[in-house]
């Protein structure tokens, strides 16, 4: 499974395409070419659907790729694309923070510690081992920023 992210960039009148896999320019071709207008009619379609009619209609813009950092373990491209979601800058066309690569695993664990102590995840009682590190007890670890 691979993730990309589409971003409907109204400022610059294109789909801006995120894809953090590090391939070569051919490659990014192959492996979009065909999705990729089908993901932009579909979702023209259903913004169209769901506004009736009213959200501009992007069926004709251009999807350019934006450089953004690459995975070097092909299983971070998910972690690496949620990433990219919540720091894209569509404006400027560029990420807001600084993402590493080699920092893959990190990330991972950042955001599982995120989806876990979440305060709308509801799943109780949880393991002993994993209610320790609960931001709630004063031992708990810091995650970095």
């Amino acid at each position: 499974m691979h993730w990309s992210v589409y971003c409907v960039n109204l400022v610059h009148g294109q789909i801006d395409i995120l894809d953090p896999s590090p391939w070569t320019d051919q490659q990014q071709k192959e492996i979009h070419g065909g999705i990729a207008h089908r993901i932009h009619k579909r979702l023209n379609d259903i913004f169209q659907s769901f506004t009736g009619g009213r959200f501009i209609d992007f069926s004709h813009w251009g999807l350019p790729y934006v450089p953004v950092p690459k995975v070097v373990v092909s299983n971070d491209c998910g972690f690496f694309t949620m990433l990219f979601i919540e720091h894209y800058d569509g404006e400027n066309r560029k990420l807001n923070i600084n993402i590493d690569p080699l920092l893959g695993a990190q990330y991972r664990a950042q955001l599982l510690y995120y989806i876990v102590f979440h305060k709308r995840n509801d799943i109780t009682p949880l393991p002993d081992v994993i209610e320790e590190l609960a931001p709630w007890h004063s031992h708990h670890i810091e995650m970095p920023q």
